[in-house]
């Protein structure tokens, strides 16, 4: 058998790059396979403030795994709204607040890091899906003042996550905005609360 020349070598290279670039450019249609969902949150008044818990399953798409995977790190956005419900008139915004998650990757120690909004030290994960878990866990984080919430009166709350694409290098926003495989983002979970 002949061996391969240099120049065919380099040229199959070429080809291998294009076609991985082609698979990133292309719209993914399953992204719906891969999202967030909110499954459950509740708001409590705890230590002279109100809290937010939930709990948030998370599921990345294939080119938001290469893209954590070759060193990008993913911030993903917790979004609360709070509405005082009035009868006759539409409801009045009363809160509307957001914290940051990071994930991110490091190949040297082949570990994932959880950065939390609250000032906790971040966490180190073996595995993905410990990442993942621990970051949809979200416990006790403050969210407003006792004085936010007028005792007595009913409010609809809502609360979900999205993936923040303006937190992504320049390139790569510029990519996640025509491909959905960056596209994350839960339905909003949604109750109503009278304090």
């Amino acid at each position: 058998m002949k061996p391969k020349s240099p120049g065919s070598q380099a040229t199959a290279g070429g080809i291998a790059a294009l076609l991985t670039l082609l698979l990133l450019l292309v719209p993914t249609g399953y992204a719906a396979a891969w999202d967030i969902d909110v499954r459950t949150a509740s708001m409590g008044l705890a230590d002279g403030q109100w809290r937010l818990t939930a709990r948030i399953d998370y599921r990345l798409t294939t080119k938001a795994l290469a893209a954590l995977d070759n060193g990008v790190p993913l911030t993903f956005r917790v979004e609360l709204t709070v509405d005082r419900v009035r009868r006759w008139l539409p409801n009045a915004s009363v809160l509307a607040e957001h914290r940051d998650w990071q994930l991110s990757y490091e190949p040297l120690t082949k570990r994932y890091v959880v950065s939390y909004p609250d000032g906790r030290q971040p966490t180190s994960h073996g595995t993905l899906f410990g990442a993942l878990n621990a970051l949809g866990w979200v416990q006790a984080l403050p969210v407003a003042e006792p004085g936010a919430l007028v005792p007595g009166e009913t409010y609809a709350v809502a609360v979900r996550a999205v993936l923040d694409q303006q937190t992504l290098p320049g390139p790569l926003q510029l990519l996640a905005f025509w491909d959905s495989g960056f596209g994350l983002e839960s339905d909003w979970y949604e109750w109503q609360m009278t304090p």
